[in-house]
């Protein structure tokens, strides 16, 4: 095993005790039907699946594919079934499904070890969301985001960008920088917050996902799933994350 794949076990190992989920308080101006807080139908998971070989420089950690030589992990999914987006994937059965674009088929502790297993560090994350909706942007090893899916002519792939869409510019987000801010604890437990807020990759900068964007969080309530693609809910994709840059830079 390598160096990155040993550290990046001992890491995972750190989320395997029994969540404890911290409430929040609620966030004035939000709407009515995310307040109380409930969780998703699958709970977060004690343990990370077992790495698998699958070949030179491809793992499997559950259903997350990590390929060592590209730095690249990839996860199959589903498209979500949501008016307003805050997300970009949640977890397999996740709280956050309800305003995320793609349910993604893993954990948040499985995907977040093939995401270490590729190189990234959450110690390269100077500058981490605070709070929902936090101004600050973000920092960290910086990735790109990819969804394929198949369409009658082959596969399509595209940046992730394109699958969101603002409805009051009827246009796709722009292309951005997209970094690994790792998550966090919930304070006082070992519940990882990914896995308790049940999202992967957000966008409007909130401490719960593992990657965060780092522009300006865009206006609620006009985010969608781009509905030029024809990716109707339940369209089954595939979501791609490639490290840029050296590994442990």
């Amino acid at each position: 095993m390598t160096g990155i794949t040993a550290r990046a076990v001992l890491w995972a190992l750190l989320g395997l005790a029994t969540c404890v989920p911290e409430l929040p308080a609620q966030t004035p101006g939000r709407p009515a039907a995310e307040q109380p807080r409930t969780y998703g139908a699958s709970p977060p998971p004690l343990r990370p699946a077992a790495v698998e070989k699958l070949s030179d420089g491809r793992l499997r950690v559950g259903a997350v594919t990590v390929n060592l030589a590209t730095r690249e992990v990839s996860v199959p999914g589903v498209i979500n079934a949501v008016p307003v987006l805050e997300f970009l994937v949640n977890t397999k059965g996740g709280y956050k499904s309800y305003e995320s674009a793609i349910e993604a088929d893993a954990s948040a502790i499985d995907f977040n070890l093939g995401l270490i297993l590729i190189g990234l560090d959450r110690d390269h994350a100077r500058n981490r969301p605070r709070f929902h909706f936090d101004p600050l942007p973000p920092s960290g090893d910086q990735v790109e985001l990819w969804v394929a899916w198949k369409t009658p002519g082959g596969e399509r792939r595209v940046r992730a960008e394109e699958l969101i869409w603002d409805e009051r510019s009827k246009s796709t987000m722009p292309l951005g920088t997209w970094v690994y801010t790792g998550s966090r604890f919930v304070e006082r437990t070992t519940a990882f917050l990914a896995d308790v807020d049940g999202v992967l990759v957000g966008f409007v900068h909130t401490p719960a996902p593992l990657i965060e964007r780092m522009e300006p969080v865009p206006a609620y309530g006009a985010i969608q799933v781009n509905p030029t693609l024809g990716l109707m809910p339940g369209s089954a994709v595939t979501f791609s994350v490639r490290a840029l840059g050296k590994p442990g830079r």
